[in-house]
């Protein structure tokens, strides 16, 4: 009887371990570890600091960027988006970035000029005609070989946004660019920015972004180039009581990343914010054109306000006075093949 109930044991013990063996309970191999899941179990948050008002060309595009790439990751990437310079400001959001403080901001490419040089091909007067142009050099091979010159600052370029032409607005008409002589007018820091006013006999004065308003209000500056879109958001017509079209230089902007932070994304994250990015820019360059028309309407419904649009003849007057600042362009910069290889691309 023992003998049975033993041989009973034995045999179930033998078909309960070649079950387990065949069904993998024991000696299971580990999967492969899978790199694109690195840390997908948590929530990835990036804080993106920029200067300028959320209704605007970039503040829109920065919440449109925000969504995107939560809807792409499954909520995976949280994108925190400060305006208004309530994080950092245009003076030390780079240098934020840098010590991964921050980890993206959207700076004018004009700011950039100080650490890029070559960047100033973009502020050049009178260079781009249409936003058509302005997107095919930015969104192309040119503005890609413009945002690897970042590499050697550790930062990730991600692309180019645009805001639109920049405008005058001052406490004076100015008709004519001898109407500029003797203003103080803001500008970003860039030396080919600087050396166009100069020309025409103005001061230029580098201030914060932050600070345009209360400057004006003080008349500590007595003009500013800007946007339509920007002169309305910030309040600008409040403070300046005439406008110029002139329509003489863009404004646009960086789409910067800590490199460190992006380095260390799974290709996967990585992948999805490049989409995201793509789809934001092209989205942004149809709405900031929108926007800009838009305000530039309201503008024009605002008492007290006068508009004058710059005639044909005295914008190429303007346009000509400039033309030494492409010579002291070339004079500053060690790649002067980007700014011929723009030329093929823009309208004469």
């Amino acid at each position: 009887m023992k003998n049975f109930i033993f041989g009973t044991i034995a045999t179930v013990l033998v078909l309960t371990i070649v079950f387990s063996i065949q069904q993998g309970f024991l000696f299971s191999k580990t999967l492969p570890y899978d790199d694109e899941q690195k840390g997908l179990d948590k929530q990835i948050t990036i804080h993106l600091s920029h200067v300028v008002a959320e209704n605007t060309p970039k503040g829109q595009a920065a919440t449109k960027f925000a969504e995107l790439v939560e809807e792409k990751t499954n909520g995976k990437v949280k994108v925190h988006v400060y305006p208004n310079a309530s994080l950092y400001n245009d003076e030390n959001e780079f240098q934020a970035l840098q010590d991964g403080k921050v980890e993206m901001i959207i700076p004018t490419f004009s700011k950039m000029t100080s650490y890029v040089p070559d960047w100033q091909v973009l502020d050049l007067p009178y260079l781009f005609h249409t936003d058509d142009e302005v997107l095919e050099v930015l969104t192309g091979p040119i503005g890609e070989q413009l945002l690897d010159e970042l590499k050697p600052f550790n930062v990730r370029g991600l692309g180019f946004w645009h805001n639109g032409f920049k405008h005058l607005t001052a406490e004076r008409p100015i008709h004519t660019f001898e109407d500029l002589q003797g203003l103080r007018i803001r500008t970003m820091p860039s030396k080919t920015l600087e050396k166009q006013f100069s020309l025409v006999g103005a001061t230029p004065v580098s201030i914060s972004f932050s600070e345009i308003f209360t400057d004006l209000e003080a008349h500590a500056i007595d003009a500013q180039e800007n946007t339509a879109s920007n002169i309305f958001s910030k309040g600008f017509y409040k403070v300046q009581k005439n406008m110029t079209l002139t329509k003489h230089g863009i404004l646009g902007y960086s789409v910067l990343m800590n490199e460190k932070f992006w380095e260390q994304l799974p290709p996967k994250v990585q992948k999805q914010l490049m989409e995201a990015m793509r789809e934001t820019t092209d989205w942004q360059f149809k709405q900031a054109v929108l926007m800009n028309g838009n305000d530039l309407r309201k503008l024009q419904q605002e008492n007290d306000f006068e508009i004058y649009t710059m005639s044909d003849a005295e914008r190429q007057r303007f346009q000509e006075k400039l033309a030494p600042v492409y010579d002291f362009y070339q004079a500053d910069v060690k790649q002067h093949h980007i700014l011929s290889e723009i030329q093929k691309i823009v309208s004469p």
